[in-house]
Order: structure tokens, then C-alpha cells, then sequence
């Protein structure tokens, strides 16, 4: 057996290192996509460099196409004005003065959580979601609306912030109230 020097051990390790960094790896050695190649699963996708391919049927056989960017047509229309509903949350019987009712509003197919108030001057609506972080306000015992997260207190009957971390005031919705019925327009 012939003698080894630890010198000569650590070069050999050194070089094989170097060899094996510089040669090309597994990925390198993979082939590309081209369009036109068989593939095999139907509207997978694929990005290589800067091109992304899409598994289509041509002709009987699964290729890869290539897909291009598509922008979209500029409209010459104006776009959609959010519209208005007024939607029946409560039967005004259900809400006496000084008391406070959660309520929960689906209008074009979102729900609001909404918190309703009356006092002696009129009925108040608000949205429930602290602008702070979005956590659910409830009335408090001093009749404040209050933050349970992060202790944001509101004005029960103008939404504004009494004590932060909130900055904002709650979003307020119209209320009207006709025939026995408590409205909001959302």
C-alpha cells in the first residue's frame, strides 16, 4: 500500500470539488421545450427563461404551444358605476332607544357586518370592521362602539375614532326608516 500524505489527500478532494462545481448539472443537462414537442398532460403550463408553454391538442396529439401575452382591449366604454341598494335589515320594533343590533347585510352578493343604533336623535349605521385592522367593533358598557383586538374606541352616533390605534372613522351607511322597517343604503 503506498503511502498517502495528507497534503496530496486534501488536493485530490479540492480538484474533484472544483470539477464537480464546474461541470454542467442535472437542470443544465435537461433538453428545453420547443413548440411542437409531445407532452403529456393536458393545459399544464410552463415557464423557460422567458417563454411559457401550454400543453393544447393539435391534430390528434398533445404538443406544447407557446402562449403569448395577450393584453386586453382598451374599452371605449366607461366602466361600471358601483350602484346603490337599500336593503330592510331590522322590523323597527326590534331596536328601542339606547339598544344596539348586529346585523349582517348581503347586497350584490357580499355580506356587510353592520352595526344599528338608536338613540334619541335617530337611528345610526355603521360598518362593523375596525379601520385599524378590520377586527369586529361591539358596543361597549360606556356606548361606544370598541375594537376587541387593539381597544380603538368609536363614537356610537358619528363612527369617529375616540381613542386610536384607529385613525379613521367607521364607514357610516344611510339609514332610513318607513312602514315598520329599518333600511340602510349600502
Amino acid at each position: 500500500m503506498t503511502d498517502v500524505s495528507r497534503r496530496k489527500v486534501l488536493s485530490l478532494l479540492a480538484g474533484g470539488f472544483v470539477a464537480f462545481l464546474a461541470s454542467p448539472s442535472a437542470v443544465d443537462a435537461m433538453p428545453t421545450i420547443r413548440a411542437g414537442d409531445i407532452c403529456k398532460k393536458l393545459g399544464r403550463r410552463t415557464t423557460e427563461g422567458n417563454k411559457t408553454f401550454e400543453c393544447v391538442n393539435s391534430n390528434g396529439k398533445r404538443v406544447w404551444k407557446r402562449v403569448t401575452k395577450t393584453t386586453q382591449p382598451t374599452s371605449t366604454t366607461q366602466p361600471a358605476t358601483p350602484t346603490t341598494s337599500e336593503v330592510k335589515v331590522l322590523d323597527s320594533s326590534a331596536l328601542t332607544v339606547g339598544k344596539s343590533e348586529n346585523v349582517v347585510v348581503n347586497s350584490g352578493g357580499r355580506n356587510f357586518a353592520v352595526v344599528v343604533t338608536r338613540t334619541s336623535a335617530g337611528v345610526f349605521a355603521f360598518n362593523r370592521a375596525c379601520t385599524h385592522q378590520g377586527t369586529l367593533v361591539t358596543v361597549n358598557s360606556l356606548n361606544q362602539l370598541e375594537c376587541i383586538s387593539h381597544g380603538s374606541l368609536f363614537n356610537l352616533t358619528t363612527g369617529a375614532v375616540i381613542e386610536g390605534p384607529a385613525s379613521r372613522a367607521l364607514t357610516s351607511y344611510k339609514v332610513t326608516e318607513r312602514s315598520g322597517a329599518i333600511y340602510l343604503t349600502l
